[in-house]
């Protein structure tokens, strides 16, 4: 006669028992139709352990462990009532089995194995963390002192590779400590060796791996990770944290300067060239700003993992500081260093997915030479930081070899940050007016601000030569400030000769928009020249719209006061467009490029046309900046663009010369 199974009710009957009373056990409850297997319960332990379990990830071959699915899946699928079967040394799992008409249910239970019980104390009691690996690496099992350690739980550690975990520049010593284990079925040491927390920082570790041997065979390996790191430097004369960054794992500073004059003494001796490129991740500093400093250290890792896909015998990479990297390369041509520059920039430029968010990194490559430029790492390091920055100057986003005239510019840079500290004081700075025009009524009803330096010495300096100056020194807050009490003082003075209906729009950096003052100061300003918030519009990038619960809680506050809220460059920053329709903003701004070749190129045409129907569709107005053409006008209107901004229409203008070259009409309003 045929066993009866169990029901249903009778199984979740049975799960609650076991969740209750069984302290030791991680019960889940798996569902199958057909081929597809769905859990339907899991135990406050089972969560604990797994994860949180909700509808999205019920499928059991996504929830469970892949070490523990591996085993479970070809016992669901025999047909016996009851079966049991152990994971590894440690645990078992037992199955009870229920079917209905076209459904079957399995209670599973997963138990520690009593048996076992003084080992696995032992395990669990150690205060050094200990994982469980197979010959090939694979992790099994971790205690508790390893999960609080590095912060992973077991479902996502178990059933991956141990050299996901290990720094990049310890896999080589690791991997052959475990070969090494298995080859003479010994307890091995390993003096220092990198392993990445949860975070992604590098804690330094001394490692001893115990074979575990059946029939004189290795079946899995435990590994005891002792953390070094606070006694490195005191206690040991080599140590990985002494000469490795904690970050990426990379050599740091200190290890450069003891490696070089060897390198130096070599390539004497054998007559051969050595390069230095100093090697710098651009925007590194705003991704960090306005995405916090958990994307940037993964963004520094990724670069590191990257960039070390080039090491060898003959190269060496170092993580000095920030978002810099400099790699060595020995007995090397400068056709052979084009080339690693080249591949460098490449890999770099490969799609990053972090979160909601895709990013690209480009890098800045300066390149000194030894002997051409020097012999000691001091000088080849300023010299290859020369090229760079005088890469920087000329658009970024490539490679430079050194050359001598490169050190007045250094020189010249560093000048113009003193000569800029000093710009407010000694009356340098001006503000530019640029019409935008109402493209139905063809009047001027506001004007963007737009920052000019007239200096002594350097005379009329490029807002694209000293605004990035300003942003990497810190002065652009300072700057920022001083442009918004002059839009306010001019909207005061134009109210004076009865010019209203005219805004102004100011442009405010990431780091201004991330200030906590920000919006005391404009109100200090709004009420010092008695001024309507609604005649004043900040302009602000996408990139400074990046953290979602900062930035609406910023423009909320920045909207109660009144003030006209813009995104400026639209289409060209990092933002989601999800975003876009959740946050208080009133206009939405065109970037130049892609209005500039409208008239000629298609995909331009298709991008503006979207965006305008993406503004109108969420209520919000557009200006399109950088129209230059009639026909430019003509499709803009077509596609009902409100207002646009262009050399057609006016440059910007100081203040004088706009107030002669724009004709009164009305007190009311402006014509072009």
């Amino acid at each position: 006669m045929k066993k009866p199974t169990l029901d249903l009710m009778s199984l979740k009957r049975i799960a609650s028992y076991y969740s209750k009373f069984e302290s030791s056990a991680i019960t889940f409850m798996i569902q199958r139709i057909e081929e597809r297997f769905n859990i339907i319960f899991a135990s406050d332990d089972c969560q604990r352990e797994f994860g949180h379990f909700h509808e999205n990830n019920s499928l059991a071959e996504r929830y469970l462990p892949s070490n523990i699915w591996l085993i479970l899946r070809p016992m669901l699928l025999q047909p016996h009532d009851e079966m049991e079967l152990n994971i590894d040394n440690n645990r078992k799992i037992s199955i009870l089995v229920g079917r209905e008409v076209e459904e079957t249910y399995y209670l599973c239970s997963i138990h520690k194995q009593h048996h076992d019980s003084l080992f696995s104390n032992l395990l669990e009691q150690n205060l050094d963390s200990i994982i469980t690996i197979d010959q090939k690496g694979i992790i099994l099992d971790s205690n508790q002192a390893a999960k609080a350690k590095f912060g992973y739980k077991d479902s996502y550690i178990s059933g991956k590779s141990l050299y996901e975990f290990v720094s990049i520049f310890s896999k080589d010593k690791i991997q052959k400590l475990i070969e090494d284990t298995v080859e003479y079925k010994k307890p091995l040491e390993l003096a220092d060796c990198g392993i990445k927390t949860i975070e992604g920082k590098t804690v330094v570790i001394f490692a001893k791996s115990i074979p575990i041997v059946e029939y004189q065979k290795v079946i899995k390996i435990l590994l005891i990770f002792r953390d070094i790191t606070p006694y490195s430097d005191k206690n040991m004369s080599v140590t990985y944290l002494s000469y490795h960054d904690q970050l990426t794992g990379a050599w740091n500073n200190k290890a450069l300067n003891e490696h070089f004059p060897e390198v130096i003494q070599d390539a004497k001796r054998k007559k051969q060239k050595v390069a230095v490129l100093s090697i710098e991740l651009e925007r590194f500093k705003k991704v960090n700003e306005n995405y916090g400093a958990a994307v940037g250290d993964i963004l520094l890792n990724e670069a590191a993992n990257r960039i070390s896909y080039f090491i060898n015998d003959s190269s060496y990479l170092y993580k000095l500081n920030g978002e810099n990297f400099i790699f060595v390369v020995q007995n090397t041509t400068k056709e052979l260093i084009q080339t690693v520059a080249m591949k460098i920039i490449h890999i770099l430029k490969e799609p990053l997915n972090i979160g909601d968010f895709e990013f690209s990194i480009s890098a800045s490559i300066g390149i000194s030479c030894y002997p051409n430029d020097g012999d000691h790492v001091e000088e080849l390091l300023r010299k290859s930081n020369q090229a760079l920055f005088y890469l920087k100057e000329r658009g970024r986003s490539g490679y430079r070899f050194y050359q001598s005239e490169m050190e007045d510019q250094f020189r010249n840079t560093a000048l113009m940050e003193a000569h800029l500290r000093r710009a407010i004081e000694k009356d340098e700075l001006m503000v530019y007016y640029q019409p935008q025009i109402d493209l139905e009524t063809e009047k001027i009803t506001s004007f963007e601000a737009l920052l000019r330096w007239q200096n002594p010495k350097f005379g009329f300096v490029s807002p694209d030569k000293f605004i990035p100056i300003a942003e990497e020194s810190g002065l652009i807050i300072e700057i920022g400030d001083w442009v918004l009490e002059q839009a306010c003082q001019q909207l005061r003075e134009w109210e004076k000769e009865n010019i209203t209906n005219v805004r102004i729009a100011v442009n405010i950096s990431p780091k201004q928009f991330r200030e906590d003052k920000l919006a005391s100061k404009i109100l200090q300003y709004l009420k010092k020249y008695d001024v309507s918030p609604e005649c004043l519009e900040l302009e602000i990038t996408e990139s400074s719209m990046t953290d979602a619960e900062d930035t609406m809680i910023i423009l909320k506050q920045l909207k109660s006061m009144g003030l006209i809220i813009s995104i400026d460059d639209f289409g060209t920053g990092y933002s989601s467009l999800s975003y876009i329709k959740r946050y208080p903003i009133d206009i939405i701004k065109i970037d130049q490029s892609f209005i500039r070749d409208m008239d000629t190129d298609e995909k331009d045409r298709a991008i503006a046309k979207t965006i305008i129907h993406l503004a109108h569709s969420l209520g919000l107005d557009v200006i399109a900046e950088g129209v230059e053409k009639k026909e430019h006008v003509g499709f803009l209107k077509d596609n009902q663009c409100k207002k646009a901004q262009g050399f057609l229409f006016s440059k910007p203008l100081p203040l004088r010369e706009l107030m002669k070259t724009i004709p009164f009409m009305d007190k009311d309003s402006y014509l072009v």
